[in-house]
């Protein structure tokens, strides 16, 4: 069964949808100092989808309350501009991206990338780095699976099969059926989207950060060890990667400090994960 190359690929990522224009302001906005609340909630306001799901999540988060949000404004109010940015993002792409098929699941590709940005965040907090930027780094950083199985669902079903049943890393799975990787292949599809070039660097990196020089593309490889490691996706026959230890030194990870706040992110997801329905 031929697989397409990594050039032919960029030709199915056309198949996908695209981003939906609130996505893409928000992720616009990451490295921009002006960007406002108030053309923020404009664009929410543009997309009744987004808007059904974000006074979903906002009611989910107000249950103990005994009045209902019917706005996105007192969404805003009640959840605060950051979380309402990752709510956003997240059930827009959840939404859009949600492939229903046998063998494969984009609800558990989903929920495990949200466990990759909710702890991306956190460790965004202690150094420094943009929590918005860490997050959506982390949210869309497994994004080539999505590429790939939609590209050519055989082979990259064949190389889940590899990952399973051989007990080895689904990238090195995939590099023996189609020659390249799902990093390799989400690297091609964000930089056809015009993403910031530091998500596309932490997409490329975040599997084996060591060859790359990108502060984000540490964190999210850090963060996917750690959801991993708190099987915050739930993934049948999850296993934690290989910890770079340069990528470590390079963030100046400190484990005795940070591991005080892995109660705090289970939390966090367990919230997300509730207000996503995922």
């Amino acid at each position: 069964m031929s697989v397409p190359s990594l050039d032919q690929l960029l030709d199915h990522a056309e198949t996908l949808p695209s981003l939906p224009e609130v996505v893409a302001y928000l992720i616009r906005a990451l490295g921009d100092d002006n960007a406002d609340l108030e053309t923020l909630a404009h664009h929410i306001n543009s997309d009744p989808a987004i808007v059904a799901r974000l006074l979903a999540a906002a009611n989910s988060a107000s249950s103990g309350l005994s009045k209902r949000v019917h706005s996105a404004g007192q969404a805003f109010l009640l959840l605060g501009a950051d979380r309402i940015a990752n709510i956003v993002l997240a059930s827009s792409l959840i939404c859009r991206y949600d492939v229903h098929a046998s063998g494969f699941s984009a609800r558990l590709l989903w929920r495990h990338s949200l466990g990759v940005a909710v702890c991306a965040r956190a460790l965004a907090e202690q150094s420094g780095i943009n929590p918005e930027l860490a997050f959506t780094s982390g949210l869309l950083h497994d994004i080539g699976q999505l590429l790939m199985y939609t590209a050519s669902p055989g082979p990259f079903l064949k190389a889940l099969d590899h990952h399973q049943n051989d007990d080895i890393p689904l990238f090195e799975a995939e590099r023996m059926v189609f020659g390249y990787d799902h990093c390799e292949a989400g690297r091609v599809l964000a930089t056809a989207w015009k993403l910031p070039s530091d998500i596309v660097d932490a997409i490329a990196a975040h599997h084996e950060p060591d060859g790359f020089s990108s502060e984000v593309g540490d964190l999210v490889h850090i963060a996917e060890c750690l959801s991993h490691a708190l099987d915050l996706g739930e993934l049948p026959n999850n296993r934690v990667p290989e910890l770079s230890e340069l990528a470590c030194a390079r963030f100046g990870l400190s484990w005795p400090k940070f591991t005080s706040r892995f109660a705090e992110i289970e939390a966090r997801f367990d919230d997300f994960r509730a207000a996503l329905g995922i």
